[in-house]
């Protein structure tokens, strides 16, 4: 979990940040009111006595209002930046229970949206909206109060342009652009999403021709987002001449009562002239309320979504009282397990046994759908089973908190494993941050990626792209594997380790695979069955049925789906002609590394 700043120091930073925005705003009113009578009385001419005080106050608040100045941006910034921090946590904190089975929920694009766009509306709302509110109310009512006392009538004027320029047209502002600013934001994310997926799938989208229509869709987008970014512009603009308009007849309004006053001899024209300027700079501290009033509504959206993420149920909860991990040599057992997936009418799997204990290595084969990779997960903990157990020397999974469970005790590769961008260093050291390069090494020895990663001219200093995308299939997978092994968990778990290589690739790859795992108790799923021979036991799923199992002589002398696929794929790659391989632990390195 990440370390989040304490609440007692945001709120102390906060009030800070507060105090010194209405200071600062107080100290602009009474700079202005204080050097409207100072010119005023110096024209009557009066003893330079009774002018010095006046001096030195306007002196004093120039500097003070500069320094409150800073203080304010420094203590509202840090203060926002604080809280972008700790929401920023707590985003990845609620991401964390919802992997991998609970992110479908949110595109890929519109959590990058979320992340960045929304989280940023937190830093906004705090600096723009909160901060500006806090202080134009504070100044705006200490100003009416002593414009009440000099004129009764102006301070009545004030208090209702204050009133209308800081509060009701804010609000109304804010119920105009709300609409607007939510269709906005929508589309944002939509053009969110169709920029990532026309970036990421462009290889893809040119193999099917179909480039022209992802980037028509896009471009769609954005004219979208661009319509309605002028629509929420034009909108705004006429917030702010309202609001301009607002500014101008209160103090008008100010400035005609204090000259009848004058003329009725029940203000003298310093007082007068003091309280029509001093009214003029106390509506100027509603112009930044109507400017956050303009934002609040995409603020508000953008706070929604974000709650959104953080408050998402997890399809897994994390157990309410967690028992400790069990210590020593683990033991794997799944014991008549059957999970039914969130909404699905039919269980994913069915009634599964298995003994794992350390050492032993178990694969499970079987078409698309058969309930392997729900096996996978009910051992990593991302799925609990609707009846039995999945259990670690006795303790069920969903009783070990999952920090515990992974990746120490149980760690392995999905089936789309990320290679994040990085120097293969960083990339090995995702699960042991703290590993040496002897370990490193070691691991990357054991999945057979040493040899290619030497001959590079930078070593593990090489810098990979987002997802490793100039690595051949079999090297990225190896050095996924080598990061597996790293971690040392006392039950490695792979989802096809071999997806996405060439079938000789992949019957070396798998091979290498069990080899690896040593003492380790190994549970694998592939859809390819050459290269399982030395797996201890091999499970055939089909419906989230065991249909087969045993040793693989034991399941070639049976008739059934093992025999005729291992067949199939045996003769398949007799017809090949035979290729050159995938590079894989042949120490060279591909083409688009050349530049290293």
């Amino acid at each position: 979990m990440v370390k989040r700043p304490p609440p007692a120091l945001l709120r102390t930073r906060l009030i800070l940040a507060a105090l010194a925005t209405a200071l600062c705003e107080a100290s602009a009113v009474t700079l202005t009111a204080t050097a409207a009578w100072l010119i005023c009385r110096a024209f009557e001419q009066p003893p330079l006595a009774a002018l010095s005080l006046a001096v030195v106050a306007v002196r004093a608040l120039a500097i003070v209002r500069g320094t409150l100045r800073y203080g304010e941006r420094l203590a509202g910034h840090d203060a926002a930046l604080r809280i972008m921090e700790r929401v920023r946590s707590r985003f990845f904190d609620a991401l964390e229970p919802l992997t991998p089975t609970g992110q479908p929920a949110f595109r890929r694009g519109d959590l990058l949206t979320r992340l960045l766009a929304d989280v940023e509306a937190v830093q906004d709302l705090v600096i723009r909206v909160a901060l500006p509110a806090l202080a134009a109310l504070t100044v705006g009512t200490g100003v009416t109060a002593w414009a009440w006392l000099q004129l009764p009538a102006a301070g009545a004027a004030l208090g209702s342009g204050l009133l209308a320029g800081s509060v009701l047209l804010p609000v109304a502002a804010a119920v105009t652009l709300d609409q607007a600013r939510v269709r906005l934001a929508r589309a944002r994310s939509t053009l969110a999403v169709r920029s990532v997926d026309t970036i990421e799938g462009a290889e893809d989208l040119a193999v099917c021709g179909a480039s022209a229509a992802a980037t028509e869709r896009e471009r769609a987008a954005a004219r979208t987002v661009a319509r309605l970014e002028r629509s929420v512009a034009l909108r705004g603009a006429t917030v702010g001449a309202t609001g301009l308009l607002i500014r101008l007849v209160t103090t008008g309004a100010v400035a005609v009562l204090a000259a009848r006053a004058q003329d009725a001899g029940r203000l003298d024209p310093v007082t007068a002239t003091v309280l029509t300027l001093t009214a003029l700079a106390a509506v100027e501290t509603s112009t930044p309320v109507q400017a956050a009033a303009e934002r609040f509504g995409e603020l508000g959206h953008g706070l929604r979504r974000l709650r959104e993420v953080l408050h998402a149920r997890p399809p897994v909860p994390e157990p309410t009282h967690p028992r400790p991990a069990p210590a020593g040599p683990l033991t794997l057992e799944f014991n008549d397990v059957t999970v039914v997936p969130p909404g699905a009418s039919r269980a994913a799997l069915s009634g599964l046994h298995l003994s794992l204990p350390p050492g032993r290595k178990i694969a499970l084969v079987g078409p698309s759908g058969a309930g392997k990779s729900t096996a996978l997960a009910a051992a990593l903990g991302f799925a609990h089973p609707s009846t039995g157990q999945v259990t670690l020397n006795g303790v069920p999974i969903e009783n070990i908190a999952g920090r515990q469970l992974r990746p120490r005790l149980v760690c392995g590769l999905t089936q789309e494993h990320y290679v994040f961008a990085g120097t293969i260093r960083s990339v090995l050291r995702i699960g042991r941050p703290d590993a040496q390069d002897t370990e490193l090494w070691s691991a990357l020895e054991q999945a057979g990626a040493a040899t290619w990663i030497r001959a590079l001219p930078d070593g593990l200093h090489t810098e990979v792209r987002d997802d490793a995308a100039e690595l051949a299939g079999g090297q990225r997978q190896r050095l996924a594997l080598a990061a597996a092994l790293l971690a040392d968990p006392n039950i490695l778990v792979l989802d096809e380790p071999t997806e996405s290589v060439d079938p000789r690739t992949a019957d070396t790859l798998l091979h290498d695979t069990l080899t690896a795992a040593g003492d380790r108790a190994l549970l694998l799923v592939s859809h390819r069955l050459r290269g399982l021979e030395t797996a201890d036991e091999i499970i055939v799923l089909r419906a989230g049925h065991v249909i087969q199992r045993g040793s693989h002589t034991e399941l070639l002398a049976q008739e059934g789906y093992y025999r005729d696929q291992y067949t199939a794929e045996r003769e398949a790659e007799e017809r090949t002609v035979p290729g050159r391989s995938d590079r894989v632990g042949s120490g060279r390195h591909p083409a688009g590394w050349s530049r290293w």
